[in-house]
């Protein structure tokens, strides 16, 4: 059984590093841009001007307001795999001569590449939620190091005064 279970992982880690490698193949020309602006401000957040950090913040919103487009087409193409899946599944059901039983496992073989492609958009689109998230907790983040310079810069004026 031991034998058995091992192979299991084998074949689930062999599956993830493909379906792992074409999803980030498909994020890349997405990501990278974004992910470079992310490198700007980890460098040095504080070295950079309030109009630099207010540049950044466009940018880094606008990112968001793509990404969340493509994550959405993302959505609705895991969907379609599923659908896609769920009818070649039936069809496949409907040609078995069979049990009940053996109709269903032939079926579900012979949709597991669907199945995979389904988890693949799947993936694709919750690592998107999640960078999409993660760019505006960023915004967030940018605006209140902005609020602060801005009242540090409002307090020296006025001691100065």
């Amino acid at each position: 059984m031991a034998k058995n279970i091992e192979s299991a992982l084998d074949q689930v880690e062999l599956t993830y590093g493909e379906v792992i490698e074409i999803a980030n193949q498909m994020l890349e020309s997405i990501l990278t841009p974004i992910n470079d602006l992310i490198s700007v401000i980890g460098e040095d957040i504080n070295s950079l001007s309030l109009d630099q950090l207010k540049d950044l913040m466009w940018k880094l919103q606008y990112k968001a307001y793509v990404l969340s487009e493509v994550k959405e087409k993302s959505s609705l193409k895991a969907e379609l795999a599923e659908t896609i899946q769920k009818e070649k599944a039936a069809q496949r059901f409907m040609e078995v001569d069979g049990t009940a039983g053996a109709k269903a496992n032939m079926a579900l073989i012979d949709t597991s590449e669907e199945t995979v492609v389904q988890l693949l958009y799947e993936n694709v689109s919750s690592q998107l939620k999640t960078k999409l998230d993660q760019l505006h907790r960023l915004v967030n983040v940018i605006q209140s190091i902005l609020m602060t310079r801005m009242q540090e810069a409002k307090l020296s004026i006025s001691s100065m005064e």
